[in-house]
């Protein structure tokens, strides 16, 4: 249950594990609660969705933190739009040399690059994560159009504003934001069966599919695939094949830490300077710079892919 008071600091995650995190909830992904996390994070949980929304939906996501002398945090691309809604003061999003606020209920549509964030206030929020193409499916835009945008619900549909209005008055929002989503999207003419089938083996392929042969399946020209792929993941596809790629390197190492070389290789790329062109493109940072920064909204990207943000990665320092 999200708590819409302002965050104590004596429910910080430094202070031991609250009655919600020993309930055990089954719905419930994990329980953010690593030591390494600043006292002003409160409450971090990812939970699974109902099954009729895993076909379009990876997980929910909930966070509450004190928000006082926190610094920009840095957050990095990862082939996920991402359904905002919160409960208490938005967050200021980082753009054009000015910060900016965010709108209530909003969709952050896919980007390539960094973006910068920082809370202007106490605030209280829950996330939903789709899969690459699942946006798509709920509010039948071209998503390439939304690509590095925060769009207001509102703005795409003014019936699924007003639902999620009424769903985040709910003590626990988590049902009725599901409720209304799912209506979204039983009511969207979205479909295009061969763009997530196209995303799962990118996927499994980890970033290595042979685009012309997967058209070729599909008896699709290149160039189709190419808009429709762009239409329902928001981005080119070759693109997200690049996005895989780079998100392997947090799995790897952080299971075998030590040698970025070995790293390069083992993800794909030419060498070491290959690699560090594309952690500068994605991130903004190289890689002994980004592992070292001292941000939760980063540390929540290195633990969803395996890697441990305590490690302050010795090999890193010659990234």
């Amino acid at each position: 249950m999200l708590s819409r008071r302002r965050p104590s600091r004596s429910n910080s995650p430094r202070a031991g594990n609250n009655a919600e995190e020993q309930e055990g909830d089954e719905s419930s992904l994990f329980h953010a609660c690593d030591p390494s996390y600043h006292a002003w994070v409160v409450r971090y949980r990812e939970i699974r969705p109902s099954r009729q929304l895993q076909p379009f939906i990876d997980r929910f996501w909930t966070l509450e933190h004190v928000g006082e002398g926190v610094a920009p945090q840095r957050v990095i691309p990862d082939g996920h739009p991402e359904l905002i809604l919160n409960l208490s003061q938005p967050f200021e999003f980082f753009q054009d040399g000015e910060w900016h606020g965010q709108s209530r209920c909003f969709l952050a549509g896919q980007i390539s690059g960094p973006l910068l964030l920082r809370p202007n206030g106490p605030a209280c929020m829950v996330g939903v994560r789709f899969h690459p193409y699942g946006a798509a499916q709920v509010f039948g835009a071209p998503m390439h159009e939304l690509a590095g945008r925060f769009t207001p619900i509102g703005d795409l549909s003014p019936v699924l504003g007003r639902e999620l209005d009424r769903a985040l008055e709910s003590a626990d929002p988590i049902a009725p934001v599901e409720a209304a989503l799912l209506c979204a999207r039983n009511t969207s003419r979205s479909s295009d069966a061969v763009v997530p089938e196209a995303v799962r083996r990118i996927i499994l392929a980890k970033g290595f599919a042979h685009l012309a042969a997967l058209t070729r399946e599909f008896s699709l020209s290149i160039r189709q695939f190419e808009r429709r792929f762009d239409a329902s993941v928001g981005l080119p596809p070759k693109l997200f094949c690049r996005m895989q790629r780079f998100i392997q390197v947090f799995r790897v190492i952080g299971q075998k830490p030590g040698n970025w070389v070995d790293t390069a290789v083992a993800c794909g790329y030419y060498d070491q300077s290959h690699l560090i062109r594309d952690f500068k493109s994605f991130s903004g940072e190289t890689p002994a710079v980004l592992l070292a920064e001292d941000g939760d909204l980063a540390r929540h990207f290195l633990l969803r892919f395996g890697m441990s943000h305590s490690y302050n990665t010795a090999a890193g320092h010659s990234a």
